[in-house]
């Protein structure tokens, strides 16, 4: 039986770092994968083809809209589905190389294509093949999970995986649920000129976020022409595709929606059926592995890290607690805690949404008595010269100690503004340590420097603390 001091299961971006990093360390480590390729959902059906998409779809939309920049163009837009498909597999192939590259560069590190499954706590089998290990680290993700709603049609529609492989676009489509990605994949399809729905069963989209940020891109969603239906109660998914209908009541009223194409976007499962954690005294339900703040299961040897650990579902996240969990399996002193109120994340909707830190709503329910403060893109010259203007920054501010916990940020390039946001929130900096940076004018980023200085002249006319 082959023997190695680490076990990875999961080659994303969660497995894969923490493969390589126990390498480096000069630890022999077994990293397996069923898909065979490093770069897990995040790259194959996830972040990297959703950003390659939307990426043509926008530059679509801006040409659309030359007229505005007093640009005449000889001819009209086009859109060439297959070849942006094309290219999509090209830069997929090319990360999946480049990962494999690097893993293959460490001597220590074997890459193994297979299903790995618990046999007890230091046994697993691959595929027949029996391997013991001292430790191991959990990262297999999670993959979209249906619902449970009513009709033989729910089986047959899309989720977001079929998207990256439909050779063609199509005419009309509707989205059950109104999360992230459902929110960035219809704004997508809608300026490609697909006519879309969108049914929620709550009073606005993407219920999890900043209301004030979401009820932004809502309000976008509908001037771009999409159906946004809310306060929906589902009652049947009929059909297949081509032909589906979808039976919904709302205010007590009956109705119903025929369309050809349905995708289901309700939410995401952690894939830990059929692992063995109960043989190996690994604890989990349907929300995912149990972790404490080290990643470490309830096995002392075994972490799971990224989407199948309960937690927050980023890639970024992933990599971040890859780094803790490895740190803690083979460094006897200084043990790492995870810090979830740095995390950051974007959500590439229209306009963008950033967040690092907390909103004002996870404040208050953490118990945390802060003040909120904002600076609006109508006045910002960056935003006025992008047609651009609908959007903000909003600082959290923490009273007792005048720190800032979170910012949010609404604009067509939040994306690019998201790092500073991170740093500030992880530095718990005060609007007057924000406001000592020179920010370069015109950008995006000066507001961060005129937020600062708003916030402080204003405590200074009051007489008060300064956040210095």
């Amino acid at each position: 039986m082959e023997h190695v001091e680490l076990l990875v299961i999961g080659a994303g971006p969660g497995g894969t770092p923490a493969a390589m990093a126990a390498a480096q360390f000069g630890k022999k480590v077994l990293l397996v994968d069923k898909r065979g390729e490093p770069g897990g959902e995040c790259l194959f059906e996830g972040c990297i083809p959703s950003k390659i998409l939307e990426n043509a779809a926008n530059r679509y939309a801006m040409l659309q809209k030359a007229s505005e920049f007093h640009v005449t163009l000889s001819s009209t837009p086009q859109i060439h589905w297959e070849e942006v498909l094309a290219e999509k597999e090209r830069i997929l192939k090319m990360r999946a190389a480049g990962a494999l590259q690097n893993l293959q560069r460490l001597p220590t590190l074997t890459f193994k294509r297979g299903t790995a499954t618990f046999v007890d706590e230091h046994t697993a089998e691959i595929d027949g093949e029996k391997v013991s290990f001292d430790k191991a680290i959990v990262a297999t993700g999670a993959s979209a999970h249906l619902p449970p709603l009513q009709g033989e049609g729910v089986a047959k529609a899309w989720t977001n995986a079929d998207v990256f492989t439909r050779k063609t676009l199509p005419e009309e489509i509707a989205f059950i649920g109104a999360g992230a990605i459902s929110c960035e994949l219809v704004q997508m399809f809608a300026k490609l000129g697909v006519k879309c729905h969108l049914l929620e069963r709550g009073p606005r989209i993407l219920k999890r976020l900043d209301e004030e940020a979401a009820l932004k891109v809502q309000e976008r969603m509908q001037a771009q022409g999409i159906d946004v239906i809310l306060n929906v109660t589902f009652e049947n998914i009929d059909g297949q595709e081509g032909d589906f209908t979808v039976g919904y009541s709302q205010e007590g009223e009956a109705k119903s929606l025929k369309v050809p194409h349905l995708l289901i976007a309700t939410g995401r499962a952690a894939n830990v059926e059929g692992l063995g954690l109960e043989k190996a005294g690994i604890t989990y339900d349907r929300h995912g592995i149990d972790v404490d703040e080290g990643m470490f299961t309830s096995q002392p040897h075994i972490c799971a890290v990224g989407d199948c650990a309960k937690g927050p579902k980023f890639a970024h996240w992933a990599t971040y607690t890859a780094g803790i969990a490895v740190h803690n399996l083979f460094v006897p002193h200084g043990r790492h805690s995870i810090e979830p109120g740095k995390l950051s994340w974007v959500l590439f909707s229209d306009p963008q949404i950033a967040s690092a830190g907390l909103s004002e709503a996870e404040a208050a329910e953490k118990g945390i008595d802060v003040t909120t403060q904002r600076y609006d893109y109508r006045i910002d010259a960056r935003a006025q010269i992008d047609h651009d203007t609908e959007g903000f920054v909003k600082f959290v501010i923490e009273k007792a100690q005048g720190t800032i916990v979170g910012v949010q940020i609404v604009s067509g390039d939040a994306s690019s503004l998201a790092g500073e946001a991170a740093l500030i929130v992880a530095n718990k900096m005060t609007p007057m340590q924000v406001m000592s940076a020179i920010h370069p004018h015109p950008t995006l980023s000066e507001a961060f420097g005129n937020l600062s200085r708003t916030i402080f002249f204003q405590s200074m006319m009051k007489g008060g603390r300064s956040h210095g």
